[in-house]
């Protein structure tokens, strides 16, 4: 889509927000380029909700970069024929400076409109334009964004310039002397302090904007505590954080805080659904029942595309952006579909590691490969988690979809991964395979019969009483996709754990732009020992075509320094 286009349909998606907000007095023009509104725009409380949502319209945006950049540079994505040169670019990661997917201004300029909407929410909280609840609600939404966007920038880029107050024109900050680069390291010091500032009551999520709904032409999106998680999910967000720093016990801290989320609901199936399946990974996460076999329907895939999401995805999702032809059709069918484009497709080691699965009846292939992340049309292979609802016959409706952002399963992966360096391998070995009830064989607070305190302990028991422990129906990420267990090596259990946690991160959340930030966190934690971990693991993808560049690959990402994009613009 050219930057024109864009610009008005981006309009034209605020103009639609607006009406949606009851009390919303003007449309004002977002300013694309650079900052997304004057100060005179903030004069109540409609005006910063107003604000909010251009800025989330503005983000999404990004979406299709999001989901190239973490995804076509691991292993698990690869590009068709049809590919552009930066394109083949970032697969063989010799990325040149000219690369538009390279420039790092797409997101500086949703930042810049963070800042200047940060800056103007303080001056409405200091004017009595906003009370504190207000003033507090909307700064968190926003600003924990902008530490998300900053995360994504200090992945991608290594050192960046980190600025918290509006610029005029993003062009200003390639200007290094005025804008001097901070670390990858001091970056997360930053936004672990801004996010931690945070008074405790906002990290809760969804809990911003007066109107609690946004109406587009492909539904009603709940955007205040309903279904549809509109809004960045702030605990999970610092959990990762602390990850990327290496604070484990904090992270594992966050995480389990949110994986026990419960409802109050009294109709006894929502109240089952809230309080014991909401973000932990249940079996009716997959199914309606617990004897999931091969050829029962697989309900997994709606997780991805059923946009108003039935319980048993809204249970699993945490962080859900619209796509929504208001302001953008689906940029991921050009990307994937082969009656489109079709520049990128699911790698060749990718269909191999979900094909020789093995299952719990024996039989090999996992429900999360075939038909589900990736499916074959035409005899083409393509990623299926964003066509499920794609028809090139039918009516445009059809290009509309969702992107999860955030949800249950990278919870979980991500809690296995924290909790593993603090000498809970076994635990997290638990949490990959088959959940806590089966695994801590039903018994609460204890592993390996000794209890275990918080972040570390979980409750699935069943009393006589007949009320059950909130994590009885837990049944593990590969329990859920009715895949066989799989074992460590004592011998070397925290590194065996490890490798196992990252390769059912690959088979579980494939294309869902987690990849490459998985695949870099471990290699920087093990440049001491294994350098060349990041060089092998992306060289297995050319190895599984006998691609020529496998060499050359395995050899550019030996040295770190080419680990990161040119920072150029």
């Amino acid at each position: 889509m050219n930057r024109n286009l864009s610009g008005l349909i981006k309009k034209a998606f605020l103009l639609v927000i607006c009406i949606s907000l009851a009390s919303c007095k003007k449309m004002y023009d977002i300013q694309p380029e650079d900052s997304l509104t004057g100060s005179q725009v903030y004069q109540n409380v409609y005006d910063a909700d107003a604000a909010v949502l251009g800025i989330y319209g503005q983000f999404i945006g990004l979406a299709d970069r999001y989901i190239i950049l973490n995804e076509l540079r691991g292993d698990l994505l690869d590009i068709t024929p049809n590919a552009n040169n930066y394109l083949k670019q970032l697969n063989v990661h010799n990325v040149t400076s000219d690369n538009p997917y390279a420039d790092p201004r797409p997101f500086y300029k949703v930042i810049n409109s963070c800042n200047d909407a940060l800056k103007n929410f303080t001056i409405m909280h200091n004017n009595k334009l906003l009370d504190d609840n207000q003033y507090y609600q909307r700064y968190s939404d926003i600003g924990v964004l902008r530490c998300w966007l900053y995360l994504q920038l200090g992945i991608h880029y290594g050192n960046i310039p980190y600025i918290t107050e509006p610029v005029s024109t993003v062009n200003d900050l390639n200007n290094e002397a005025q804008f001097p680069k901070i670390t990858f390291d001091q970056l997360l010091d930053k936004l672990i302090a801004f996010t931690e500032a945070i008074p405790k009551p906002y990290l809760t999520q969804n809990t911003s904007v007066t109107s609690p709904t946004l109406l587009l032409p492909s539904g009603t999106y709940v955007l205040k505590d309903g279904v549809f998680k509109f809004f960045i999910h702030k605990r999970s967000f610092l959990g990762d954080l602390n990850l990327w720093k290496g604070n484990y016990l904090a992270a594992a801290s966050y995480y389990k805080d949110v994986m026990e989320t419960a409802g109050t609901l009294t109709n006894s199936v929502d109240y089952d659904i809230q309080l014991y399946d909401t973000y932990r990974v249940t079996n009716d996460n997959s199914g309606r029942n617990t004897l999931l076999t091969i050829g029962t329907i697989n309900p997994w895939m709606s997780i991805f595309y059923n946009p108003l999401a039935e319980p048993e995805t809204n249970r699993e999702r945490m962080w859900t952006l619209p796509l929504d032809q208001t302001y953008n059709t689906n940029p991921f069918i050009p990307l994937f579909s082969s009656t489109s484009s079709y520049l990128l497709k699911p790698s060749a080691l990718a269909i191999n590691n979900w094909d020789n699965q093995v299952r719990s009846d024996g039989g090999l292939s996992d429900r999360r490969g075939l038909n589900a992340s990736y499916r074959i049309t035409g005899g083409k292979v393509e990623v299926g988690k964003y066509l499920a609802t794609y028809n090139p016959l039918l009516p445009l409706s059809t290009t509309t979809g969702i992107l999860v952002m955030y949800r249950a399963g990278a919870l979980h992966l991500r809690y296995a991964e924290a909790i593993n360096q603090l000498g809970r391998s076994m635990l997290a070995g638990v949490l990959i395979n088959d959940g806590v009830y089966t695994g801590l064989n039903g018994q609460p607070n204890q592993y390996n019969g000794a209890p275990d305190v918080y972040p570390f302990n979980f409750n699935p028991v069943k009393p006589t009483g007949g009320i059950n422990g909130p994590w009885y129906r837990s049944i593990g990420i590969r329990g859920r996709a009715v895949d066989a267990k799989v074992t460590f090596d004592p011998a070397n259990l925290v590194t065996d754990t490890e490798n196992k946690i990252i390769d059912e991160d690959g088979l579980e959340l494939a294309y869902e732009g987690y990849r490459w930030a998985d695949l870099l966190r471990i290699a920087l934690k093990r440049y001491g020992t294994d350098p060349n971990y990041l060089a092998n693991k992306i060289g297995a993808k050319f190895d599984a075509t006998g691609s020529p560049d496998a060499a050359t690959v395995r050899a550019r990402l030996s040295n770190k320094a080419n680990w990161y994009l040119p920072f150029k613009w």
